[in-house]
C-alpha cells in the first residue's frame, strides 16, 4: 500500500517487489531507488527487469533471482544496455520501457573502419556505482589511455578505481613504480595492484562493496579483464586467452556484454574489450579526471589562453616550478583538442542537418504548389471542355 492508499498488488498498477529493500522476489541490485522509479515510470501490466546479457542472440533479462528470460526490445527502446531497469511485457517477452539511468557509460561510436570515429554516442553499460578501470602492468602502464578512460568513468557519473592487474608478471619495484605513476595520473582515485594467479590485492576490490552494488569493467583487449571476472566471481564465466608477444594484445575472449554475481554479493557488468576509446560529452570528465590543474588554469592571466607559450600562463609556470608534469599537461591538452574537434564536427554536422531539413520543406513545398497548379489547370481544361449552358433561361426568338 502506497501513503496515498493506492494498492500496488492490484492488477491494474504497475507491478511493485515483494521486498525491494532486500532483494527479495525482485531483480538482480533492485533497491528502494529503483521501487521509487519503478513506481513513477512502471506501467500496469509489465513487470520490472534487469538487462543481464547483451549478446548477437539477443537480450536476456532477469525478473527474480536467477529467473532469466530471452527477450526483444520495442523499437522505441531499442538501445537498452546492460545494468538497465526495464519494464518487461512478459506475455509477449518484449521490454517496453527503460526507468531512468542513475549512471551511464558511453563511448564515441567506432566507425566503418579501425581507425575512424563517428559523431555518434554509444552506451555501453548503465547504472553502477563503480567502474574498475584496468590496466596490465607487464606492457607498463599506458598513461595516456588511462587518462583517457578515467574521464570516461567520471563522466559517467560513478566512482572510477584503478586497477593495475598482472602485478606477478613484474618485479615488486616495477610494481611500485607503475603504481606511483598511475595515482600521478589518478588524483583522488584508488590505485590498486592485483594478481588474480596469487589472489594478491583481490580482497580489496570488493571490500567497499556489497549486496546489490553494481562494478563495471573498462579495459583494452589483453588487460586481464576475464581472468579477473573468474576471480572475483569464485567460479569460470569468461574464458581466458594469452595475449600475443609482438604487441602485447589480446584477443576478445569477451564476446557479450553481461552481469555477474560476485562472491560478496554485488553485481559485475562485464563488457568486451575496447581497443579504441573515443571521448564523448566528456565536460564533467575532463574536470573531475584532471582537477589538480585547475588551480593552475585559473591562474592565466588571459581567459582564451592556450596554455602553450603565452605570458602569464598558470600551466606553464606550474610545469617550470616542478609543481605538475609536461607529460601530464600534454595528455590534457590532446583530450581538450579533441573534444574540441568533436564539438566542432558536431556543429558542422547540425548545420548540414539543418540544410538537408530545409531543402526537403522547399522540395514539398515546390510540390504542393506544383499539384496546386496542376489542379487549377485541370479545373481550367474541364471549365473550356464543359462550359455551363447558361442560355436555357432566355427566351426563344418569336
Amino acid at each position: 500500500m502506497r501513503d496515498d492508499g493506492h494498492d500496488m498488488t492490484d492488477r491494474t498498477s504497475p507491478v511493485r517487489p515483494d521486498d525491494p529493500a532486500t532483494g527479495a522476489g525482485a531483480p538482480p541490485g533492485w533497491s528502494e531507488h529503483w521501487t521509487d522509479e519503478w513506481s513513477q515510470h512502471g506501467r500496469p501490466g509489465l513487470m520490472p527487469c534487469r538487462v543481464v546479457r547483451i549478446d548477437k542472440g539477443g537480450v536476456t533479462v532477469s525478473l527474480l533471482g536467477e529467473d532469466e528470460q530471452l527477450v526483444v526490445a520495442a523499437k522505441a527502446v531499442r538501445r537498452v544496455v546492460v545494468g538497465d531497469g526495464c519494464g518487461l511485457d512478459a506475455a509477449a517477452g518484449r521490454i517496453e520501457v527503460i526507468l531512468p539511468r542513475r549512471t551511464v557509460f558511453e563511448r564515441r561510436s567506432p566507425g566503418v573502419s579501425r581507425d575512424e570515429l563517428r559523431l555518434r554516442a554509444r552506451a555501453v553499460a548503465a547504472n553502477m556505482d563503480r567502474v574498475y578501470v584496468l590496466q596490465p602492468l607487464d606492457p607498463g602502464l599506458n598513461t595516456g589511455r588511462l587518462a583517457r578512460e578515467l574521464v570516461l568513468a567520471w563522466e559517467s557519473g560513478a566512482r572510477p578505481v584503478v586497477v593495475l592487474t598482472k602485478t606477478d608478471l613484474v618485479s615488486a619495484d616495477e610494481a611500485a613504480a607503475q603504481v606511483a605513476e598511475a595515482r600521478r595520473y589518478a588524483p583522488g582515485v584508488e590505485v590498486h595492484a592485483v594478481s588474480t594467479r596469487s589472489d594478491g590485492g583481490l580482497e580489496s576490490l570488493t571490500s567497499g562493496d556489497g549486496a546489490g552494488r553494481v562494478i563495471a569493467l573498462l579495459g583494452a583487449s589483453g588487460a586481464g579483464k576475464s581472468t579477473l571476472v573468474n576471480a572475483l566471481a569464485g567460479h569460470l564465466v569468461q574464458l581466458t586467452a594469452e595475449v600475443r608477444d609482438s604487441d602485447r594484445r589480446g584477443r576478445h575472449t569477451t564476446s557479450a556484454g553481461q552481469m555477474v554475481g560476485l562472491r560478496d554479493g554485488s553485481l559485475l557488468i562485464d563488457t568486451p574489450g575496447i581497443r579504441g576509446v573515443g571521448l564523448w560529452s566528456a565536460d564533467v570528465g575532463m574536470e573531475r579526471a584532471f582537477d589538480d590543474l585547475t588551480q593552475f588554469v585559473q591562474q592565466c592571466r588571459f581567459a582564451d589562453c592556450t596554455h602553450t607559450d603565452e605570458p602569464g600562463c598558470g600551466l606553464v609556470a606550474a610545469i617550470a616550478a616542478g609543481e605538475i608534469g609536461a607529460d601530464r599537461v600534454e595528455v590534457w591538452r590532446s583530450l581538450v583538442e579533441e573534444l574540441e574537434e568533436l564539438e566542432e564536427g558536431l556543429e558542422v554536422r547540425g548545420r548540414e542537418q539543418q540544410r538537408q531539413t530545409n531543402q526537403r520543406a522547399r522540395r514539398r513545398s515546390r510540390r504542393r504548389d506544383h499539384d496546386v497548379d496542376a489542379a487549377a489547370d485541370r479545373s481550367d481544361l474541364e471549365d473550356f471542355e464543359h462550359p455551363d449552358d447558361d442560355d436555357s433561361g432566355l427566351d426563344e426568338p418569336r
